[in-house]
């Protein structure tokens, strides 16, 4: 069995900023006091805002391209957001991307593998949507980078005569570094066994989201605030999973601690699931750094994973340090990307990632500084409107008793806080491990992103595994042909709460700012699939089945029916109720803990509430299911596990679904 070849130095900078003799001269240095480095990546941009008026600047690169500067260390150089003079691409495209001896310029977006086994991925420049957001206000200009002399196409093209001087890439620019990344790891596969098999990626835009759920950073970690974060970026990342994580744009040191993916994680052939986890790093600039004596370098000891034995991605255990996943909702294949799995990736980029000009718009999405603590768990990380632990009401309480009506919803009893509550068992399973395990809960990793079509703020949207009913002619006209709805796509969604909910009773009962915003969202996302399906002559059949068990992750279906039929809902209800002995009425059952199904009459809008007792052991939890089945005439299609279609089937209704979604999907940029 083949072991694990000797650790490589390696030497890692952020933006140089100009002054190349004096940087390699700060390089030599450290060479000698921390090395040898066998690689010096540079991951920011190399030359100065005022290259153009700078003689000594521009004398440099004459005297680089003449092999005169000498570059002690075999360099790579990943361009950052200004374009390099036109000549060190002349350069490079003569010689294989050599600029001068020992250093390299890694143009536009690849893969390379040093000599020592070290397989980088890069991609340089500034996003399009962050480059190109123009802050309308000064609240926004504290979010979001306002250059807008960026060119809209993607990495590095040839420049033009009156070009702008500031480098963007696409989202064609990431797909094509993902599909390099998944070719590279069936490479490994075949040779190594050894996946994911990309030890660094270099980008120059930080990822949006990295600092969430890092409660603990590192000590040499000064206080940030961000003024850009791109989720195209923290897509690539999560998807490629690399060992380390270089990024240069904030122009701060930030170490965060390790994350680690899903112990079920498929590494190698046959082989048993070992843990994986990322380094991310922010570096500093050595010139114009908005701090005094910003950190701008990283040295590091890389064994590469090309040569780790059975795909092992380390030689000791995972760190004790690591924290959870920072960038789960942008990545959850469960695997290392592949051939198989590219297409499931690739379509959830912008469906379950949002998109960068919708964060531009809104200016929320950029993470907080890491300053900044979310009054509700008392936690830095993100703001205070995404916190995970909204709504559970788990925040310790200082301010004595809780005011009159106040209902703990542990045990439904007053006069103490949910944190207080008696019947808390301490050995009981924690929030957090009963979410990770959830199957709506985006802090579960497998989640399955193949079906996600919007994300909101407070819920997101989602085709159902074994829909009801399949997308059909696509055409206004409200006619179903078997199980064909002319809705594209299908249209049987899913409305989900982000954050862990037992029931949207209770939530829209409840006194706080949080449940009040889920529950606005939940009946914005209704009143936007509602407008879909009338352009298509139907109405939907909405329900929610509630069972109020704390380990249960309640959710909205809606599945269209054709207009015409809308006034037969309440009599096939009410004939499926006589036949099973149930009860149907306009109230929810008077027991706080008691399940419910709730739905929505479409001929009038009234709600119709049927009681599912907890001791109830017989009730069907498919009935809202089996409702709009029976309407339709398809009872035949009332277990949904008989329903289910391949990934690729239901990433194609999926898609039909989100294209005539846009126009109704208020989170699109717009």
């Amino acid at each position: 069995m083949a072991g694990l070849s000797a650790p490589a130095k390696v030497l890692v900078v952020g933006s140089v900023n100009g002054r190349l003799a004096e940087f390699f001269a700060k390089v030599k240095k450290l060479d000698a006091k921390y090395g040898p480095f066998s690689v010096l990546l540079i991951t920011g941009n190399l030359l100065s805002k005022t290259f153009d008026d700078d003689d000594v600047a521009q004398a440099e690169v004459e005297s680089l391209l003449k092999n005169e500067l000498s570059v002690p260390i075999m360099t790579y150089v990943v361009v950052g957001d200004r374009r390099l003079p036109q000549r060190l691409y002349d350069r490079a495209a003569l010689k294989s991307g050599e600029v001068c001896s020992n250093m390299v310029l890694l143009s536009g977006q690849g893969v390379l593998q040093t000599s020592e086994g070290i397989k980088i991925a890069y991609i340089g420049g500034k996003h399009g949507s962050q480059a190109l957001a123009e802050p309308d206000d000064a609240e926004e200009d504290q979010n979001h980078n306002g250059d807008s002399s960026v060119a809209e196409d993607a990495v590095d093209p040839a420049p033009q005569p009156d070009a702008p001087a500031t480098v963007s890439f696409d989202a064609a620019a990431i797909t094509d570094l993902v599909t390099q990344v998944a070719a590279e790891n069936e490479k490994a596969l075949l040779k190594t066994q050894a996946q994911p098999s990309v030890d660094v990626l270099l980008t120059y835009d930080w990822p949006y989201a990295v600092e969430s759920t890092d409660s603990h950073s590192s000590a040499n970690s000064a206080p940030l605030a961000m003024h850009s974060a791109c989720n195209k970026v923290s897509f690539l990342s999560a998807s490629i999973m690399p060992r380390y994580h270089f990024a240069a744009s904030e122009g701060v040191f930030y170490e965060r601690l390790p994350w680690k993916y899903s112990d079920r994680i498929k590494v190698g052939r046959g082989q048993e699931a070992v843990a994986h986890f990322t380094r991310f790093i922010g570096l500093g600039s050595v010139n114009e750094s908005e701090r005094e004596k910003e950190r701008w370098f990283y040295a590091m000891n890389v064994s590469p994973l090309s040569y780790a034995s059975q795909g092992k991605a380390a030689t000791g255990d995972t760190p004790k340090n690591c924290t959870a996943n920072p960038l789960y909702r942008f990545g959850r294949l469960g695997s290392a990307l592949d051939s198989n799995n590219i297409g499931k990736a690739l379509a959830g980029m912008d469906s379950a990632n949002g998109s960068d000009a919708r964060d531009a718009d809104r200016g929320r999405r950029a993470p907080p500084p890491l300053s900044y603590v979310c009054r509700c768990c008392e936690q830095p990380g993100h703001w205070i409107q995404d916190c995970p632990t909204k709504g559970q009401n788990k925040r310790p309480r200082v301010d004595g008793a809780p005011p009159a009506g106040y209902i703990c919803h542990g045990c439904q009893k007053s006069g103490h806080w949910r944190a207080d509550c008696p019947s808390s068992a301490p050995d009981s399973t924690s929030a957090a491990d009963m979410h990770a395990k959830c199957w709506f809960c985006l802090a579960n990793p497998d989640v399955d992103q193949n079906l996600m079509a919007a994300i909101g703020d407070e819920a997101y949207v989602a085709m159902s595994k074994g829909a009801l009913v399949a997308g059909g002619s696509g055409k206004a006209d409200g006619e179903f042909r078997a199980h064909k709805s002319p809705i594209p796509g299908g249209g049987h969604v899913l409305i989900v709460p982000i954050v862990h909910t037992d029931s949207l009773r209770r939530a829209r009962e409840a006194d706080n700012e949080s449940d009040k915003n889920l529950c606005a969202e939940v009946d914005r996302w209704t009143e936007a699939i509602t407008s879909l399906f009338a352009e298509f002559g139907c109405v939907p059949l909405t329900f929610e089945t509630c069972r109020c068990l704390p380990h249960v992750h309640t959710l909205v279906q809606m599945i269209p029916i054709p207009q015409a039929k809308a006034g037969s809902v309440r009599p096939v209800l009410e004939d499926m109720c006589k036949a099973d002995g149930l009860s149907v009425g306009p109230n929810y059952p008077p027991g706080a803990n008691d399940g419910y199904l709730s739905i929505t009459d479409p001929a009038d809008g009234s709600h119709l509430i049927m009681p599912i007792p907890r001791t109830s052991r017989s009730f069907n939890l498919q009935f809202g299911r089996k409702l709009a089945a029976n309407i339709l005439g398809v009872p035949e299609r009332e277990d949904w596990k008989k329903c289910v279609v391949s990934e690729a089937a239901e990433a194609a209704e999926r898609d039909r679904f989100i294209a005539a979604f846009a126009k109704y999907d208020f989170t699109r940029a717009g």
